[in-house]
């Protein structure tokens, strides 16, 4: 058999050695491939659900956020409602205060006049100013604060006496039941505005607290969101590299089929130019009456020559 033809068949087993060991590579490159593709993926659904699970928290948080808004804004409507009757009950009071002290001013009593106390405190004040800003004798001194603490013990007697016999004046007793009753009024409404007032304050604390904790929640939201993106990239493209590599690997596999048919091929017309060959010399023999064995005889029989 010629020379080339050897060679020829010397290449063609390198060429499937070779491309054999391509092929190995290409499986191990597909593996590769499939694995980074499902962890990627497997990455991209998790980061998937935590952002799911984070946007739910967040319209949670939003929703509860603007049921304290609108109660704030509820009990600010209230306060507002309520300040203008509360100013009106206090201007109210202080109409009846005024008129409760022009009333004692000028009331009298049976035994006291207002203004016989009023002239007496000014006495006293004459007194306590002379003692305090004039150089006196011991004598004088001591006429001073004796007409001083009696001038004191008169005006309170006469004081009690008069507070004693106002409550029995009619109009004073009414007035004094009006203060009374507007001022527990305005007072009640007064602690009902600071009430509801730091009911504001502790919502708007909590709506802080919960817008800042909603801004939060959103931010890691967007941050597993875009997790979820590049790892869903990623798995995009590890597939797309598992595609090229998996059509590689099948027209790879394609050409080595081509080539192993082409070598059984060779070495089929190999062994049969060696039968040929060897049942020709057989047959030489045969011809020339030598005797063959049963294994010559099958071997001209396989080559067609008996």
């Amino acid at each position: 058999m010629p020379l080339s033809f050897w060679h020829r068949r010397d290449d063609m087993t390198e060429l499937l050695d070779e491309f054999e060991q391509k092929r190995e590579q290409l499986r191990q490159i597909v593996e590769e491939h499939i694995k980074r593709r499902d962890k990627a993926s497997e990455e991209a659904s998790m980061h998937a659900d935590e952002r799911d699970m984070l946007n739910a928290k967040v319209k949670e948080l939003r929703e509860a956020a603007k049921q304290l808004i609108a109660e704030k804004g509820s009990l600010i409507d209230e306060v507002q409602k309520l300040r203008p009757d509360k100013e009106k009950e206090f201007e109210e009071l202080s109409e009846y205060r005024r008129e409760y002290r022009k009333l004692r001013e000028n009331v009298g009593t049976e035994t006291v006049d207002a203004s016989e106390i009023r002239q007496r405190e000014r006495d006293l004040q004459k007194l306590i100013k002379r003692q305090e800003t004039t150089e006196l004798g011991r004598e004088e001194e001591k006429k001073v604060v004796i007409e001083i603490r009696k001038l004191n013990n008169e005006i309170k007697k006469l004081k009690s006496r008069f507070e004693v016999e106002l409550e029995s004046n009619t109009q004073v007793r009414e007035l004094i039941s009006k203060i009374k009753e507007k001022k527990e009024k305005a007072e009640g409404m007064k602690k009902d505005i600071e009430g509801i007032s730091s009911k504001i304050s502790q919502l708007s604390e909590k709506i802080n607290v919960a817008l800042q904790e909603l801004d939060e929640i959103r931010r890691k939201s967007d941050e597993e969101h875009e997790l979820f993106i590049k790892f869903g990239q990623e798995s995009d493209k590890e597939h797309q590299g598992f595609i090229q590599a998996k059509n590689d690997l099948r027209d790879l596999e394609k050409v080595i089929f081509t080539l192993r048919t082409k070598d059984r091929s060779t070495r089929k017309k190999e062994k049969e130019g060696e039968l040929q060959k060897k049942a020709s010399v057989l047959f030489d023999k045969f011809k020339s009456g030598e005797q063959l064995t049963t294994e010559d005889i099958l071997v001209l029989q396989k080559a067609g020559l008996l």
